[in-house]
This record gives C-alpha cells, structure tokens and sequence, in this order.
C-alpha cells in the first residue's frame, strides 16, 4: 500500500473482508468481522519489519488463534484462509521471489483452470490490485487524437466471472478509458454480458459475434443494434456461422450489421 497509517490498514481490511464476502455468500456478518480484525493485527505484526504487510498465512494463524481461544468450531472463513495458506495460492514471507509491484506493468497470464480451489477469489483480488494501481495513474496521454493503452485486461471463459458482484471490475470498465486501461472479454455467449445488477453489454465499446448456440434475439439485438425483426432472423444464421466468420455492429447507419470473415492471430505473427 502507499502507506500503513491506521486508517489506510483499516480501509484496507474492510476492503478485503467485503471482497471475500462478495465471492463466498457464507460468508456473514460475523466473519466478515473476525476477517477485518484479523487483517488488522497482521498488519501491526508486521509494522516493525522490513516489509510491512502480512501474508495469508500470518492472517490465517491469527484467525485460527481466535477461534481456538473462543472455543469455535471451522467454518467457511477458516475453510477459505486454510485453502489459501495450504495452496501458496499467493506471495508468503520467506520466499526466494520478491512480491510484483506493479501489475499494470507487467505482462502475465494467469492459468486458474487447473486450480483446486478459489478460482473466483483469484481472479477478484488480482482485478480489485489493477483497479487499485489504476486509479493513482494520471490519464494517458492521447497522440494523433488516440488514447494511450497502457494494460489490457483479458478475461478468457468470461462467464465464469460476470456473475460475480466483482464492484472492482466495473470500475475499470467505467473509469478505465481515460487511464489507458482496456478490458477485454471472451465468453461462451453474448447472453453472458446482461446481468442483472450490472449490464456489462451496455459498455462494451466493440463487440465480435461467432458461431454460437442458444442467442437470444435480445441479446443479438443489443450487441448489434439492429432491428428485432433483424435480430431474430439473424439466431439461426450464427448458430451456423463457419470457423472465423463473425457479425458485428455495422460502422455505415445504412446496415444494421456487418458479417465478414476475422484472420487468425497466429497466421500474423
């Protein structure tokens, strides 16, 4: 963090209690509650060491130490810290590799599909560390009338993670443009996009329709633009597109959508 006064450590802690919650709805009041208590006393552990801040597995002892003192059987907050600290799911102290500073900067790629455990929570805390770096940088700089892309955030089985109420990641679509921070999105199905406490669909500046099954003509109709008369003649015609064939929205007002046939990145490079 920028910087361990008591009140950056107790935002900060607040911060990552509502994080876990937001993944694991067992997560209630009361754990919430142990989990900011528990992140707090990490911290001041620390305060006095070269580096000042806690791993998971300085929060889960201290967690473990509150239960076992208040007689309190397992639950789900212990379950989620136990897997974190067992599966070196994150940086610990002692190890040979120093923590990144900087995720913005850094090109990296994440593989969780193998991952026993806390995929979703994976994948929030690394977005809720880009938000967070996102929002000290000053906006890019715009040259020849184009912003700057500083990161580019790809999202790969998207659908795995629009469902999650990740607030982190609708603020980088929101306020990522001006930073130069680009959020990219491949899902199963362009239904993925409409949920309902967030429309992901409604900000997506480009939009690339393949062959896919089980559209609805709403969906079609959003991304494209067109006519629902259009949109539903057009469910069948996807469902059927060959390899690399793609619809998106047409950039002439006199089309309502444009189909054309997309180049495969490895033939270019």
């Amino acid at each position: 963090m920028p910087a361990y006064d008591e009140q950056t450590v107790n935002v900060s802690a607040r911060e990552k209690a509502e994080s876990f919650a937001s993944i694991n709805s067992k997560l209630g009041v009361v754990q919430k509650g142990a989990l900011t208590e528990a992140i707090r006393a990490a911290y001041a552990q620390r305060a006095d060491s070269v580096l000042p801040y806690p791993d998971f597995h300085d929060v889960f002892r201290i967690v473990a130490t509150m239960y076992e003192e208040d007689n309190k059987k397992d639950d789900s907050l212990i379950e989620v810290l136990r897997d974190l600290s067992d599966f070196d799911l994150f940086w610990r102290h002692g190890s040979d590799v120093a923590p990144i500073d900087r995720l913005s900067s850094r090109t990296l790629l994440i593989d969780v599909h193998a991952m026993p455990v806390l995929k979703e929570l994976v994948a929030y805390l690394v977005i809720e560390r880009l938000y967070k770096e996102m929002a000290l940088l000053p906006d890019s700089p715009v040259r020849d009338g184009r912003r700057t892309i500083r990161s580019i955030l790809v999202i790969d089985e998207a659908h795995n993670y629009l469902s999650q109420r990740n607030i982190f990641l609708q603020r980088i679509i929101r306020e990522g443009r001006s930073k130069g921070i680009v959020v990219f999105f491949a899902s199963q199905s362009p239904n993925d996009y409409q949920q309902k406490f967030f429309n992901f669909q409604e900000l997506l500046e480009f939009a690339f329709i393949f062959q896919c099954e089980g559209v609805s003509s709403g969906s079609v109709q959003d991304i494209l633009g067109c006519s629902t008369k259009t949109a539903k003649d057009l469910q069948i015609e996807i469902a059927h597109l060959e390899p690399w064939q793609v619809m998106a929205r047409s950039p002439e007002r006199t089309e309502e959508f444009v189909k054309f046939t997309a180049e495969a990145f490895y033939k270019n490079y």
